[in-house]
């Protein structure tokens, strides 16, 4: 063999191992890349997993003259049967009848309507604004401690977790209502046809804009409740005002904004003027007020 056909031969050689040593580095390149890939999206599907349990509860307060009552803690278990693991329920208790702030009457019921106004005053524009969530969207609901709720299971639902979910996040109620009714007394409903139908509820749990009594079940977002006392004290003194519900339902009237009532449709229990999902268990608690 002469030399020139044996380094023609080489070169062959060593191009064709060169050939293989490419690609081999190529595909280990590729496999790499595709790893990458691969643990790339593992990854982002783990971060968004790990995002739901820091997703926080609403904070729920049960105003009360005892945070270990039967009234509380029967409040609290109503609550927690139909919103199961969705509040951190609280206890807020009352402003004392001997605060400097009571009215100065010497009638009792005065006494009681003061300390109701200067509790929920407290709750709204001190107590909410101030608590650690920046979301000035963010809701905050307040009980009093009688409340109770139409089973859910009337509406086909296990709780009405979903279905209040889908008014706190409603554009118009959270945005530019910012206030909730979970139970109502003696509405007068609008007529504007602008019911809100709940889903899974086989068309059965509506919600209507209105104004009326009472304040035993409502929601409140931070951002309402930091003026909300000041845009209703505004429209006062109202003839025969008396308690906060009362000077609410004024407001409501004379400025127009009327607000949203979960469950409008259920009057229960009945003949007692209830609206709403929730009511003022009178069968179990009588009220404070007039005692």
């Amino acid at each position: 063999m002469s030399q020139s056909t044996f380094h023609k031969i080489q070169n062959i050689f060593y191009t064709s191992i060169n050939r293989r040593l490419l690609e081999l580095f190529l595909i280990c390149v590729s496999i790499a890349i595709i790893y990458l890939c691969l643990n790339s999206r593992i990854t982002t599907k783990i971060i968004q997993i790990q995002s739901k349990p820091n997703q926080m509860r609403l904070n729920a307060y049960i105003i009360t003259e005892n945070c270990t009552s039967l009234r509380f803690n029967t409040t609290k278990e109503n609550i927690q049967r139909v919103f199961p693991n969705f509040f951190t329920i609280l206890c807020y208790l009352f402003v004392p009848l001997n605060d400097s702030r009571i009215h100065t009457a010497s009638v009792p019921l005065w006494k009681k309507f003061s300390s109701n106004l200067l509790t929920f005053i407290d709750i709204w524009t001190y107590k909410i604004p101030n608590d650690l969530n920046s979301n000035e969207y963010e809701w905050t609901f307040i009980f009093e401690d009688d409340v109770n709720f139409v089973d859910p299971s009337k509406v086909s639902l296990l709780n009405y977790i979903t279905t209040l979910q889908e008014l706190m996040y409603n554009k118009e109620i959270q945005s530019k209502h910012g206030f909730l009714y979970l139970g109502i007394c003696g509405p007068t409903f609008d007529n504007d046809n602008q019911t809100l139908i709940s889903k899974n509820t086989n068309n059965s749990l509506f919600s209507e804009k209105a104004f009326g009594y009472c304040l035993h079940a409502t929601g409140i977002t931070k951002r309402r409740s930091r003026l909300f006392w000041a845009e209703i004290s505004s429209y006062r003194p109202n003839p025969g005002e008396q308690a906060l519900d009362v000077q609410l339902r004024s407001y409501c009237i004379r400025s127009n904004n009327h607000f949203y009532t979960m469950g409008s449709n259920f009057h229960f229990p009945p003949d007692t003027g209830h609206y709403g999902i929730a009511y003022q268990d009178r069968g179990r608690f009588s009220t404070t007020i007039e005692k």
